[in-house]
């Protein structure tokens, strides 16, 4: 009798401790991959700043200098190593233009900005002109535009990227076209530069134009591409 009840309790108390056991593994397990999910998550958003910061603009809030134009904000990751201001002696149009120069070994980009309401121009093809000169620019520099919906989501953007200004240039023209769809709330536009030069921006114009004039946003493919690199490089 002894001998069953002992057995008998040990038994029970064996299927708890499997139990208890099995539960305590399993919430260990649980935690362990809510960590690990916190972990991509964390990384995730980390990588997400780190490309819109690359490609575009950031949204910290401007910097206030001394020389800027009326009407611009100063604005980048690298923002305090460069220098912003009017320049009445090279210009292209008018009486003056406005730069930014780099100082030595620049962290990250910068850029003249600005941001206006939507409004005016929902569902239209919009296109943003501006002369633009460069010095010695051993980056890169471009004229950028970006639509923004609610809530400071990016509809559409482009910051020529894949036709950057290098080196020293004459006065040209550049453009950024982009669709403004029909909930779109800012419009946010101006002239980067990432790395050592200089830059000068005149003449800035916004028309609104046709669908002959074909947006400069970079579209991502349908398909994947030389997944096999007979193509070789570029």
């Amino acid at each position: 009798m002894g001998n069953s009840f002992i057995g008998f309790w040990g038994t029970i108390l064996g299927g708890v401790l499997v139990v208890v056991t099995t539960h305590l593994t399993s919430r260990r397990k649980a935690q362990a991959e809510v960590r690990k999910l916190d972990a991509e998550a964390e990384r995730t958003r980390a990588e997400t700043s780190r490309i819109l910061t690359e490609i575009g603009i950031d949204r910290k809030p401007p910097q206030v200098f001394d020389n800027l134009p009326k009407g611009w904000l100063a604005q980048g990751p690298g923002v305090e190593d460069y220098d912003f201001g009017v320049d009445i002696e090279v210009f292209r149009s008018g009486n003056a233009s406005s730069f930014i120069r780099s100082h030595p070994n620049p962290k990250g980009f910068s850029t003249l900005a600005q941001s206006f309401r939507a409004d005016n121009y929902l569902g239209s093809r919009l296109r943003v002109s501006a002369m633009i000169r460069t010095k010695e620019v051993a980056g890169w520099s471009g004229l950028w535009m970006r639509i923004d919906g609610d809530g400071d989501r990016t509809l559409a953007f482009d910051n020529m990227y894949d036709r950057r200004i290098t080196g020293t240039t004459g006065w040209n023209w550049y453009s950024v076209v982009l669709d403004v769809p029909p909930e779109s709330a800012d419009i946010s536009f101006g002239v980067l530069l990432d790395g050592v030069g200089r830059v000068w921006i005149d003449s800035v114009k916004f028309d609104v134009v046709g669908d002959e004039v074909a947006v400069t946003e970079r579209k991502l493919p349908l398909h994947p591409a030389n997944l096999d690199f007979a193509e070789g490089a570029e």
